[in-house]
């Protein structure tokens, strides 16, 4: 959990939960398998980090290591709330759990958010947490598995709507709540989605969920088959794939989908396209009832590797590579046809960045305990310092 308390921590509104959590653990340890990484195994170069930040109507929201990053016992993730049109972001991780493990962050369109927490030391299930106060208070949950690691690892359609967690069960597996969040079972055909009743993918992998437009359940996978993009929809009781075909120079790349999410009514989605020992990067936008457009392919060198994404409120796709002699190379896709544009080099000690409503971006500047908030507006290339605070860090408590 956040640094302000290294481990469960029973308060008067979470008695119910610590049966909760220990029955969880039973259940977790019966139904997910032991796994240290997540079901899919991919390049550096293209895998989504945790350091995620999203933005919607409400606000932006950011998932940001603090601690001695490197050091798993002690790296404290944290979640930071901004609402739009305020000056300043504010600390709203969930307390009670430890989050050593890392978070991932998913917002529904009532404005409702749900964090869902990685296992890490001896928990091989997930505790979960709702806020419907934009963080001031969080109700907890759980998956009785290990969620994939992963920045879309959870989707949840509202308060009382249908939720879906991708859990680390063989290559992958999606399980689908009716709302509870608590009550949890796999979710009928998505086994399928990994074998031969996918040839028009030859899936290798599950990576995101999403719902996509009337509360559709979405998934995003890896594909083998050259230029083929992994997005599969729920059509009844099975999977329909409905991601594009990349055509020119990349016809011939193998595909992962790193992030899949609804902005509005319009699927958005961040795509890693291989071939060669080459990769690129591509957004892809989605209307209701259109078809997929997507941006210019980004190159990704060798040797670079993604350390952080965001996405705008619009689906613009923000995203932070490594590159030797910098403190990475920053770039934004805004649009179908628009292109990727540079940014400035985020300011040192960078770990999570937030495109903002207003255009802004906010780059998360991580010293142990110490935060510092940079912010560069639209086309300047200068980060000026807008905020400062000590996170509370518990060394040792984990």
């Amino acid at each position: 959990m956040s640094g302000r308390c290294g481990r469960f921590r029973v308060v008067v509104t979470t008695v119910a939960v610590a049966g909760l959590i220990t029955s969880a653990y039973v259940m977790g340890a019966a139904l997910a398998p032991r796994v240290a990484e997540a079901a899919t195994s991919v390049p550096p170069a293209v895998r989504a980090p945790l350091a995620a930040a999203l933005t919607t109507a409400s606000g932006s929201w950011a998932v940001v290591a603090m601690g001695q990053r490197g050091v798993p016992l002690n790296t404290f993730w944290q979640i930071f709330f901004r609402a739009s049109g305020a000056a300043s972001w504010t600390l709203v991780t969930p307390t009670g759990v430890a989050d050593n493990g890392g978070l991932t962050l998913t917002a529904a369109s009532d404005g409702s958010v749900t964090a869902g927490f990685e296992p890490s030391q001896l928990l091989h299930y997930s505790p979960l947490a709702r806020s419907d106060d934009e963080g001031s208070s969080w109700t907890p949950a759980l998956v009785p598995a290990s969620l994939v690691a992963g920045p879309d690892a959870v989707a949840v359609a509202g308060r009382s709507g249908p939720a879906l967690a991708l859990t680390r069960h063989g290559t992958g597996q999606v399980l689908a709540s009716s709302g509870s969040l608590l009550r949890w079972a796999p979710l009928s055909g998505s086994g399928s989605l990994t074998g031969a009743a996918a040839p028009g993918c030859e899936v290798e992998g599950l990576d995101a969920v999403a719902f996509g437009p009337s509360a559709t359940p979405m998934v995003g996978t890896g594909c083998g088959r050259p230029g083929q993009v992994g997005v599969f929809a729920r059509d009844g009781t099975g999977w329909r794939l409905i991601g594009p075909t990349l055509a020119g120079a990349l016809a011939g790349s193998s595909t992962r989908v790193l992030r899949l999410n609804a902005s509005g009514s319009t699927s958005t989605a961040l795509v890693a396209a291989a071939a060669a020992g080459h990769s690129d990067l591509l957004g892809l936008w989605r209307p209701p009832a259109g078809a997929w457009s997507d941006s210019p392919p980004l190159s990704v060198g060798p040797a670079q590797r993604i350390l952080a994404t965001a996405v705008g409120l619009n689906g613009e796709q923000l995203v932070l590579l490594s590159k030797p002699g910098t403190n990475g190379e920053l770039d934004m896709a805004s649009g179908p046809g628009l292109g990727w544009t540079a940014l400035a080099s985020p300011p040192d000690g960078t770990v999570t960045l937030a495109l903002l409503g207003d255009g802004n971006v906010d780059a998360f500047s991580v010293n142990g305990s110490r935060l510092r908030i940079f912010t560069v507006a639209p086309h300047q290339s200068t980060w000026a310092l807008s905020q400062s605070m000590n996170v509370p860090i518990a060394y040792g408590s984990s």
